[in-house]
């Protein structure tokens, strides 16, 4: 059901989005010439097996979810009264934490396990509204390291990074002349990892990050 579900996403996000913006676009003032961004969100991280059985723990040890941050910086070059190219880039980082503990006490037992997202990544999005609020889809690719490991601090060396894609969409509607609530869905399509002496292996997957905050043009 939770396959359907995410596979159903992302097409009735396209329909919502545009939609929205075609109506909003009734005013047909262009977009301003840049937007930035600063969202937060609480999202799932997933339970690798492979980063399970590398560590030697099982997958519901894994910290399932983290809370994390966006930022981003958006310029549209291409302005016309109800469409906008925009050029610009995000960065975004998320951290989860897990401990066991005991059932009798209630207090922490063996090592926490603790994931690390980062990922910095230029976008390019197609826009559709007006100056007072507008929705967006967009894509990118940039490197992203996502980072699991056993006891309190990291290993000594900085983890891998890969080139990895990202898509999705998202909407701005302003509050006043310069302050905006703003929300994003976006998928990014995680690439496998080799098993090394400081690192975990890492199968493929698929990260759903739905961030909200507030955007400033």
């Amino acid at each position: 059901m939770r396959i359907v579900a995410r596979s159903l996403a992302l097409p009735a996000l396209l329909v919502l989005l545009i939609g929205a913006g075609t109506a909003a676009a009734q005013e047909q003032r262009p977009l301003p010439i840049a937007a930035a961004d600063l969202r937060g969100f609480y999202a799932g991280l997933g339970q690798d097996p492979v980063t399970a059985a590398s560590l030697d723990v099982t997958p519901d040890d894994l910290p399932a979810r983290g809370l994390g941050g966006v930022v981003g910086v958006h310029l549209y070059p291409l302005r016309g009264r109800t469409m906008a190219l925009g050029i610009g880039g995000e960065a975004l980082i998320a951290r989860g934490r897990r401990q066991a503990k005991d059932a009798t006490t209630d207090q922490p037992i063996g090592e926490p396990i603790e994931q690390r997202l980062i990922s910095i990544s230029p976008q390019v999005s197609l826009n559709f509204g007006h100056r007072e609020g507008w929705s967006y889809l967009s894509a990118g690719m940039g490197r992203v390291s996502f980072e699991t490991f056993r006891g309190a601090l990291p290993p000594f060396e900085k983890p891998p990074t890969k080139s990895t894609i990202n898509m999705g969409g998202g909407a701005r509607w302003f509050l006043n002349a310069h302050m905006a609530f703003a929300f994003d869905v976006r998928f990014y399509l995680t690439r496998p990892e080799a098993e090394t002496d400081l690192f975990p292996g890492r199968q493929r997957s698929r990260l759903m990050i739905l961030s909200a905050g507030l955007a400033f043009k």
